[in-house]
């Protein structure tokens, strides 16, 4: 049972700081084959920047649930 809060709060925690760090990647990753409106230059991504801000709401959820895992251990 300690196994898996540890699993779930070390996931959680680094889930989450890379939602923060790196919203445009995971805008990306998630968007992989997207084409958008199939207007504008090439490399550009095609991704509304408000969902940049979502990614780091669901960043903030990761880390409260992580930390939360984490605090039940101790």
């Amino acid at each position: 049972m300690v196994t898996r809060e540890l699993l779930a709060a070390v996931l959680g925690v680094a889930l989450g700081l890379g939602f923060l760090a790196f919203p445009q990647a995971v805008v990306r990753m998630y968007t992989a084959g997207w084409t958008g409106d199939r207007h504008g230059e090439y490399g550009e991504a095609g991704a509304p920047d408000t969902w940049q801000w979502i990614v780091r709401a669901v960043g903030v959820l990761l880390l409260v649930g992580g930390g939360y895992f984490a605090y039940t251990l101790v």
